[in-house]
């Protein structure tokens, strides 16, 4: 019983524990997360950014447009009281009092109408500075901060800029200066009003999602006139130290400009938008920075929730596996102890089925040398050898029942039995009816007759005489003799034992091979010959073994069987084997009289 319990003892397969379809589990949702997430970030940032550079286009087009509109309504007003004969022919003789009362009441009426409410004039006669009601000065033209007088009067057709700066109150305006022609296109003076910029740009700063967005206008020379932090301004700071982050040249890029051109950038921040406005040869840049904000949408909700929804089905997914698992390898349990109990009966049956093949003991009696090489293709076996002794010499039998493994194992002590009960002292010699003997045993057990079973065997039955010559029989199974010169098959009749289609004994031949010393004799069964294997898994075959036991004569029986079964295995090489192999070679012996 030792297999028997080797097997109980036997440890049982474990399915993959859970734990690691867990963490399979968590890996592979760490992976969505982390690819789908990087995929998401990317493509939501593409969005974005194309979203933001059409927001900052609209931005800073629609500024441009408000203050090109500002600007314009303020300059045709301006242009308009420029253009005003009254006001030529006051501008000409300041000091005529009723020319002055009726030339600021006209003045009064364009101030009315401009956005600030306020109108200042000079006259070149007098150099006299008047805004709107206040006490009238004399205006040094000589000061540098006052050169725009100068540049007006004597440079500008129409009307120019100037930017005015309050440091003290924090503003900026710009203020436009118009020149004063009398009749002979000689200038004599100038006009203007101021737009007050601060609470323009103060405007763009406080719109709602706009204040995201960081706005800048900068003249031709790059100097900051307009942004949310007035010092910027009265620092004149550069557009391009400010915006040191932006590794492009903010002002060459301003300045490539075509007209009413938006150019949008990339820039460390974020996303950058540039646009000139060429009214007043200023340009604006306008830098939206990226925020968390950005990914506060509707498909950042249905990627959260499709990552949710991912997490739960992994969930249940390992709830359901679990419990498969679970009854799974309950249900490997169950067959693991049926095969163990299977395997051990069948190891146990193989213990029996060896115990049954002859002894050492008797082989060496038998035959001068001999060997043999018993391997079934599986626990148990349906080839079978046996081997008994008599006064007048021994009967070996070799026997390839039908099938292999546990039918086949059936069968051999079936044969088994027949041999035992068909072998006789008296007609041991006899081969032919020891067949005979055991196909009627054979059909009696199987009742051929009427149950139609077609199981039998192959067999080749040799009786070796003291005198050393050999009586052989056989159904389908080959004898080889080879005596060191030439090999000899003896090829098996067509006849199959226990199928019930032998008739008579006389269908059975019997041959008589005489002694020769030099005679060594092969039996194997199919399973030898039968096996594919080599590059074009042809069978092992007949020519091939026919020539190994003539290359291998000289050697003893055992290095022989060896050599055998290693070209047998080199040959196969990783194909299964197709049935169990038997290989029973021999040398016989002439006995002497007081040995027998």
């Amino acid at each position: 019983m030792k297999n028997a319990q080797i097997a109980e003892e036997g440890v049982r397969h474990q399915l993959p524990p859970f734990s690691k379809y867990v963490i399979f589990s968590i890996t592979l949702f760490i992976a969505i997360l982390v690819i789908g997430g990087a995929a998401f970030l990317f493509s939501m940032q593409k969005i974005t950014r194309s979203n933001k550079a059409i927001e900052l286009t609209k931005l800073l087009e629609l500024e441009k447009v408000k203050l090109e509109t500002a600007v314009d309504r303020e300059i045709a007003i301006v242009l308009k009281m420029a253009s005003s004969p009254l006001i030529q022919r006051y501008f000409e003789r300041p000091s005529n009092r009723e020319l002055e009362r009726i030339a600021l009441g006209e003045i009064n009426s364009y101030r009315a109408a401009v956005k600030s409410n306020s109108i200042f004039w000079i006259s070149d006669a007098n150099k006299m500075f008047n805004i709107n009601d206040q006490a009238p000065y004399k205006f040094d033209i000589n000061l540098p901060e006052n050169d725009w007088y100068s540049s007006t009067l004597n440079k500008t057709e129409t009307y120019n800029f100037n930017i005015i700066r309050n440091t003290n109150l924090n503003t900026i305006s710009l203020r436009i200066n118009a020149p004063v022609f009398n009749s002979s296109r000689k200038s004599i003076g100038v006009v203007g009003t101021n737009i007050g910029l601060s609470a323009f740009i103060s405007s763009v700063y406080n719109k709602g999602d706009r204040n995201r967005a960081k706005i800048y206008f900068f003249n031709a020379l790059g100097e900051i006139t307009g942004a949310e932090n007035i010092g910027l301004i009265s620092g004149k700071k550069n557009i391009n130290e400010e915006l040191h982050y932006i590794e492009d040249d903010v002002l060459a890029k301003a300045k490539s400009l075509a007209a009413g051109q938006v150019q949008t950038f990339v820039v460390q921040e974020g996303l950058a938008a540039v646009i000139a406005i060429p009214m007043i040869e200023w340009y604006v840049i306008a830098v939206m920075p990226d925020s968390i904000d950005d990914f506060k949408t509707a498909v950042s909700v249905s990627f959260v929730v499709g990552m949710f929804l991912i997490a739960f089905i992994l969930v249940l997914t390992c709830v359901f596996v679990f419990r498969l698992l679970k009854s799974l390898q309950q249900a490997m349990d169950s067959i693991e102890d049926q095969h163990r109990i299977i395997m051990a009966g069948i190891n146990y049956a193989s213990e029996i089925q060896k115990n049954l093949l002859p002894p050492s003991r008797i082989l060496v009696n038998a035959f001068f040398d001999y060997s043999v090489k018993w391997e079934p293709r599986d626990v148990v076996g349906g080839d079978i050898y046996w081997v008994k002794h008599f006064d007048k010499g021994s009967v070996l039998c070799v026997c390839d029942c039908t099938g292999h493994g546990t039918p086949g194992a059936l069968l051999t002590m079936l044969v088994m039995s027949a041999l035992e009960s068909s072998v006789w002292p008296t007609s041991c010699h006899d081969t032919a009816g020891i067949i005979w003997n055991i196909d009627a045993r054979l059909r009696s057990v199987f009742n051929v007759s009427t149950s139609g079973i077609k199981d039998g065997c192959d067999i080749a039955v040799l009786f070796i005489a003291n005198d050393g010559s050999i009586n052989l029989s056989s159904g389908h199974i080959n004898v080889f003799i080879c005596n060191g010169k030439s090999v000899q098959r003896i090829k098996g009749q067509n006849i199959f034992v226990g199928e019930g289609s032998l008739k008579s004994k006389e269908e059975i031949k019997m041959m008589r091979v005489p002694f020769n010393p030099d005679n060594k004799f092969y039996i194997a069964s199919d399973g030898l010959f039968d096996q594919p294997g080599g590059e074009n898994l042809d069978p092992f075959g007949y020519k091939r073994f026919e020539r190994l036991i003539l290359e291998t004569h000289a050697n003893d029986h055992s290095t022989i069987s060896n050599r055998i079964w290693s070209a047998f295995e080199e040959y196969r090489g990783a194909e299964s084997r197709v049935d169990d192999f038997e290989l029973v070679t021999f040398q016989p012996q002439i006995r002497r009289k007081e040995n027998v």
